[in-house]
This record gives C-alpha cells, structure tokens and sequence, in this order.
C-alpha cells in the first residue's frame, strides 16, 4: 500500500497528464503541479492534491483505497486576458475534467473509480483573475484484487 502523500503525487501526475494530452485546448497555459517554488507564468493552472485520507467505507486499511482533495487553480493577469477570456478557461479546465474516463485512462498507478465537482470559487486581486475549483476523487493504490 501507498503511504498518503504517495497517492497525492500519483493523483497530481495523472490529473497533469490528462491536462497535456487536452493541451491544445488551453493553448499558452502552463501547467504547474502542488506546491513549488519554481518561478510561474501567467495564465497557469496549478493542480494540487491538497489532502488524502483512507476511505472508510470502502476499505482504507488494508486495501488501500483513498479519498483525495484536488483543488486545480485557474490563474490568469487582468492585463493580458479579459474576465470572459479567464472564464472560458475554468470552463475548459472543468470540460477536461468532467471525462472521468479519460482521467481514468491517464491514472499512473492503481485506479481511479471516481471524481466529482465539489466547489469553483472565484476572486480577483493584484490585476489577476483566480479560480480554485476542489474535486473529490476515490482511487485505489494498489489494486484490490
């Protein structure tokens, strides 16, 4: 079994994947992945497993399944995009990861089974325009047989 920060990153790096195989359809936004330190560009999306847990009802110990808290971030600058520019983008992001199929396809180790919209809040500050959308996805590492 993964330890929970293992499910995170495989989390982070399937939702990536899926997000560069839809590259063409956010053409000019860089995909970044949690929490770094590297220098960002504008617009970004940042996909972020913010937290993990066993899922209790479905066997956390010891069969390995997860409840995972994505949030993906939409950033854009107010001084190279317009608000329905920035909008068009979060609709995108959301299009892409409605195909739970496709996510599931992308999935770099064990399984995904599911992934549900939680919330999408939106703000403004310092000349950006900002989404955090949060998503619940249920995933198993390893396989259960």
């Amino acid at each position: 079994m993964t330890t929970l920060y293992g499910i995170r990153t495989i989390a982070e790096q399937s939702v990536a994947n899926l997000f560069t195989a839809n590259a063409a359809s956010l053409p000019g936004v860089e995909i970044a992945l949690g929490q770094t330190d590297q220098t960002r560009n504008l617009p970004i999306i940042i996909i972020h497993a913010e937290s993990a847990r066993a899922h209790p009802d479905l066997g956390g110990t010891p069969l390995g399944n997860f409840e995972i808290t994505l949030k993906i971030y939409v950033y854009s600058s107010a001084d190279d995009s317009t608000l329905a520019e920035h909008r068009q983008r979060v609709e995108v992001t959301q299009g892409i990861m409605e195909n739970t199929a496709a996510l599931q396809a992308q999935w770099t180790q064990g399984s995904l089974y599911f992934s549900q919209i939680v919330s999408d809040d939106e703000a403004v500050a310092e000349r950006r325009y900002g989404n955090a959308i949060q998503y619940t996805l249920v995933a198993v590492y390893p396989p259960a047989s």
